[in-house]
Order: C-alpha cells, then sequence, then structure tokens
C-alpha cells in the first residue's frame, strides 16, 4: 500500500503535467476563439487523462458554452 504522502506527491504532479498541457493546448487553439479554463479540476483532469481528457474538456466547452 502506498503512503500517503506518495499518493497526495502523484496527484499534484498530475495536477501540474495537466495545467501545463491546458496551457499548451490553449496556446494552440487561441485561434479558433475556443478557450479551456485552467482550474485545479480540469487541470487534474487533464493530467490524469491525458490527451483525450483534454479533448473531453474542449468538446464539452465547445457543445454546453457555444
Amino acid at each position: 500500500m502506498r503512503k500517503l504522502s506518495e499518493i497526495l506527491m502523484m496527484i499534484f504532479k498530475k495536477t501540474v503535467i495537466g495545467a501545463f498541457l491546458l496551457y499548451v493546448i490553449n496556446v494552440c487553439i487561441q485561434e479558433t476563439d475556443l478557450y479551456i479554463v485552467i482550474n485545479p479540476f480540469t487541470a487534474f483532469l487533464a493530467g490524469f487523462l491525458g490527451l483525450p481528457g483534454v479533448l473531453s474538456l474542449a468538446a464539452i466547452y465547445f457543445f454546453v458554452f457555444p
């Protein structure tokens, strides 16, 4: 069983990676007038799910907030 500190560090790493991934995606798609909000939940989701998670977030924002 993992220690609590290892689990928290893994969550922190995934959140930071997700925030960076969202930032890069936002810079790349700024021409399309689509912007994914970067907050702790979306950053963790993007870090945990990777590129499919970011594409899912983009689809949600595209269809829910036209």
